[in-house]
């Protein structure tokens, strides 16, 4: 692949570097292997994480730190399919090489990208003052179609196989987390354990982002023809935010509708279309979230979980929590003690 690109950069330029390929290397295996390099981090900067968790399947994880704002150029070779989970930051990509014209690309915390993007490249910038983090996925085309079964005829036009199993084209697709993902990206993140037990959670959690995955891309408006304009989407995910930003009061369906210009009926199948659950569950699922990353920390005891995502009765807190988790948050805090001591 040229880096015509890239020749011309000046010799000052602090940007750091990474390539990655993805290519067959095995007759016996019908899967490819990835190989890539980070150059340029500085420091405590960031750091980047390639973890395979079978043939054709790759987990990663990328940090970096906004006191140094990150500037990366890339080169992408051999792709397979990638899917970013954004967990917190922003950033803006320019991509050359996946049509006629350069694409610029945005994301930010809450946001799922999917794209195929061999023969790419372009350059990544923070953008903001929040410190980012991404989980991916890199998933062999055959792979995906192959654990996705029936589930794959409804994935995305522009996701789906050619008579031999790859995609057709190079494509980026965007889309946000659900609560279930956000909740297999912190637990990955968080994985207590050590050796074949690290890799044995590591590889289950990885299974279960890519069925949530698999099944919100067969459930996407794209896929079913109840597809929504952009300014929809754009104010169901103004509802989305509205809707986490105090979890102790948070608005009603109404109000929720009055704020983003959307009727209730549309608001509510729309959510369910971008997020995959309702507008109640999601609501729930991520006070949860929230509740149990406080529980884990060790910064408040159940009562005052329970207080801060609003909850006044902490029984009716506790059954919901086992309702998401299956476990009481009493014993879930003892059992997180135990695992970490």
């Amino acid at each position: 692949m040229e880096r015509d690109m890239f020749q011309e950069r000046p010799e000052d330029d602090d940007a750091a570097f990474f390539c990655s390929d993805y290519r067959k290397t095995s007759e016996t295996s019908p899967y490819g292997e990835v190989t890539s390099s980070f150059a340029g981090l500085k420091g405590d900067s960031g750091c980047y994480e390639v973890i395979p968790i079978r043939c054709g399947l790759y987990l990663t994880v990328g940090r970096f730190c906004a006191s140094r704002p990150l500037v990366l150029d890339f080169e992408i070779a051999g792709a397979p399919i990638d899917f970013e989970y954004w967990l917190s930051g922003s950033g803006e990509c320019r991509l050359q090489g996946l049509g006629p014209s350069p694409s610029v690309l945005q994301s930010g915390a809450g946001a799922m990208n999917a794209s195929y993007a061999p023969d790419t490249s372009g350059r990544c910038m923070s953008v903001g003052d929040a410190d980012i983090c991404i989980v991916g996925l890199s998933v062999d085309p055959v792979l995906l179609y192959t654990l996705a079964g029936d589930d794959a005829a409804g994935f995305p036009h522009r996701l789906r196989p050619t008579s031999e199993g790859r995609v057709r084209d190079k494509f980026t697709l965007k889309g946000s987390l659900c609560p279930a993902m956000q909740s297999a990206c912190h637990q990955i993140l968080t994985c207590p354990f050590t050796g074949g037990c690290r890799d044995l959670f590591l590889e289950s959690k990885a299974l279960e982002l890519l069925s949530l995955q698999v099944n919100a891309l067969s459930s996407s408006p794209d896929a079913s023809g109840r597809g929504l304009t952009r300014r929809d989407t754009d104010r169901i995910h103004d509802a989305r935010d509205c809707l986490i930003s105090d979890l102790k009061h948070p608005p009603t369906i109404a109000m929720l509708a009055r704020q983003t210009g959307i009727n209730e009926t549309k608001l509510k199948a729309g959510f369910r279309s971008v997020y995959g659950t309702t507008i109640f569950d999601y609501l729930r699922r991520h006070k949860m979230e929230v509740a149990r990353i406080w529980l884990e920390e060790g910064g408040k005891n159940v009562s005052e979980a329970a207080y801060d995502v609003g909850y006044a009765n902490v029984s009716h807190f506790i059954r919901a929590y086992r309702t998401v988790f299956g476990v009481n948050p009493g014993d879930y805090v003892r059992r997180n003690r135990l695992v970490m001591s």
